[in-house]
């Protein structure tokens, strides 16, 4: 029997050729289309990536298609907020709209943060379909968000290649790597209060949500006196310390 991972990446690898761009178009539509559904496509991209050795304008052409792809996939995430927010309370929905209307201005930076970064951005995307957001601006923001960490991706996958193949790694191995990582990434994400943050960013600017983020992290990860500390300075009024 051949290495199953070598299999699978070979099998991945001819069905990419055969669909070219429209595959990595469909690999960044169908990994971001169900909500609240984390499926690896980025680590799939990169690994293609990789091994096809793109060159720059090759990656930024699959960046800017599979940011398109996933960048519709949030629409489908959004307009599900839409259809939810028909079966909530009416008080419920006219907060999500209040929220939408006071921080109009943050919600496009947090909406392309959210996209550009490993973030699960399904939890601010709903509400943003509840809230009607502008579907022009939402698709827009998420794009270039997406489009930022797919080039990334790819980036990361031809150097990851580099690496393993200067260390002798072989496919098995590798892949035992990706994924211990991808666990370890995905429990701390998640142990993160992302709507705290984006309500930081949206309300009180940039700095100050870096603030809650690293708060937020210190808390993931178990170290709990720098989240205290963090959490002495948040308290502190602002141009307190000045």
């Amino acid at each position: 029997m051949g290495d199953p991972i070598e299999d699978l990446t070979k099998t991945l690898l001819s069905l990419t050729e055969r669909y070219g761009l429209f595959g990595v178009f469909l690999i960044s539509f169908v990994g971001n289309a169900i909500p609240y559904a984390t499926v690896p496509y980025l680590a799939l991209i990169a690994a293609l990536a990789a091994q096809k050795s793109l060159t720059l304008p090759e990656a930024v052409l699959w960046s800017v298609v599979g940011g398109l792809g996933a960048a519709l996939g949030k629409v489908v995430v959004y307009l599900t907020g839409v259809g939810t927010s028909e079966l909530l309370p009416e008080k419920v929905r006219k907060n999500f709209e209040l929220f939408s209307k006071i921080a109009q201005r943050g919600i496009f930076v947090a909406v392309f943060l959210f996209a550009a970064l490993p973030l699960p951005d399904d939890v601010l995307y709903v509400p943003l379909g509840v809230a009607r957001y502008p579907l022009i601006k939402f698709f827009f923001a998420v794009w270039l968000g997406k489009i930022i960490i797919t080039f990334l991706s790819i980036a990361f996958g031809n150097a990851y290649s580099r690496i393993m193949e200067e260390y002798n790694v072989n496919a098995t191995e590798s892949a035992i790597i990706l994924i211990v990582a991808t666990v370890v990434l995905m429990v701390i994400i998640g142990r993160m209060d992302w709507a705290r943050i984006a309500i930081a960013l949206s309300q009180r600017g940039t700095l100050y949500a870096l603030y809650v983020m690293s708060d937020e992290l210190a808390k993931a990860i178990g170290l709990k006196w720098l989240a205290r500390k963090i959490s002495s300075l948040l308290s502190k009024p602002e141009g307190a310390g000045h």
